[in-house]
């Protein structure tokens, strides 16, 4: 009990997204007394998550929870840079109300809704015997890096021209739009299942990064050479706009007993943007470390994170030939290379492994690109403002 003879929680979680919510399920599955805080704790999750289809972890299968959590899955999604490829993995996207539905805020969990910002978290741990960040990494409030994206979801009949026959467009960076100032950017197709398609054109990273209702006109422009009706871009079944920061928040709280956890806690891939395959993961790691008094295990590590932060800075600095000759390469190299390069929580020796191969591959020409973008303070005028 606190000074006032009030019950201490064993775990306060502060925010309810994703990685808020699952970890606020198993702590109190665990056994843990949970205050869970969200100012619109029941809010939908309007974002698609998704992941590959390998990386659901065991305590999300459907014998372990009763609930398919997976909407719908589609096997070797193809990439143009500028060449085409395959990855050969299945991909899969999250039914979120089913995934809301696997992780359930029992009588082991009480919600309050209101907010509470950087300056409230230290009052927490009068109430909670650790204290656990999952608000995301910041929103507007982070400075850094940006993946921002435009998407539209269209009947699958309407979005067919788009794909041309590919069962889903991983990463199409060929450069099929309307002349603008943007810096890169490349076409996301994926089946939603339910005869639904989301199409979204993405800034993989940008300091600063493009405005959606900038990539709103390179997608509309790209989708109409192609051949997608224009009543059908006019009109779609739903708009998602995306604005992912790529790096954690700097600074932290500085009091003790505080931590973070999911994109809030580094669980981001800084080189992609993925997140929510290595923070389902990392729960239960998590979950143990908090029963029993250990700190939460770092999302990776040392070496892994300064691995992630070279490719994020190519990805910020490098000109547009040397992004697409990158992940020219990142095309050719082998199914289990890929795999490392893209998995949030490779040991760092695969990442390198990875990285290596991909060098290996680029031409002279870019390689020279991709030193340049290394080792350059700034991103050059050429490159654009917006994409940095």
């Amino acid at each position: 009990m606190d000074a006032t003879g009030a019950a201490l929680y064993d775990v306060a979680v502060v925010g309810l997204g994703p990685a808020g919510r699952a970890l606020a399920s198993r702590c109190a599955a665990a056994g843990l007394s949970v205050l869970a805080i969200d100012p619109q704790p029941d809010a939908p999750w309007r974002q698609t998550l998704s992941l590959w289809a390998d990386q659901l972890p065991p305590w999300l299968s459907v014998a372990s929870c009763g609930v398919d959590v997976l909407a719908h899955s589609v096997h070797s999604p193809v990439q143009y840079s500028p060449d085409r490829s395959v990855v050969d993995r299945a991909y899969s996207v999250l039914d979120n109300d089913a995934l809301r539905e696997a992780l359930p805020l029992g009588a082991g969990v009480t919600v309050e809704t209101t907010a509470v910002d950087d300056a409230g978290l230290p009052a927490l741990t009068a109430r909670a015997h650790r204290v656990v960040d999952c608000r995301g990494a910041g929103g507007s409030a982070n400075r850094g890096p940006l993946q921002t994206a435009y998407g539209i979801v269209l009947d699958a009949v309407d979005a067919a021209p788009a794909l041309a026959g590919d069962p889903a467009l991983f990463m199409d960076w060929r450069t099929d739009y309307d002349d603008d100032e943007l810096g890169p950017s490349f076409l996301y197709a994926i089946p939603l299942g339910a005869g639904r398609v989301l199409v979204e054109e993405t800034c993989l990273a940008g300091l600063p990064a493009p405005d959606p209702v900038d990539l709103e006109a390179r997608l509309r422009s790209r989708l109409l050479r192609r051949g997608v009706a224009r009543s059908a871009v006019d009109a779609p079944l739903e708009v998602e706009r995306v604005r992912i920061p790529l790096l954690p928040r700097g600074g932290g709280s500085g009091a003790p007993r505080i931590e973070a956890f999911g994109t809030a806690g580094g669980h981001g891939h800084a080189a992609t943007g993925y997140s929510v395959a290595s923070m389902l993961a990392a729960v239960p790691g998590a979950v143990h470390a908090l029963g029993t008094g250990f700190p939460i295990p770092a999302p990776r590590s040392p070496a892994s994170t300064a691995l992630h932060r070279i490719g994020l800075r190519v990805l910020l600095r490098a000109d547009a030939r040397t992004l697409r000759q990158l992940f020219g390469a990142f095309g050719r190299i082998d199914a289990r290379r890929q795999r490392w390069f893209l998995d949030g929580a490779s040991p760092s020796y695969q990442l390198a492994l990875a990285m290596w191969d991909m060098w290996v591959i680029m031409p002279a020409r870019d390689k020279v690109g991709m030193i340049a973008a290394v080792v350059r303070r700034r991103p050059r005028p050429a490159d654009g403002a917006r994409s940095g």
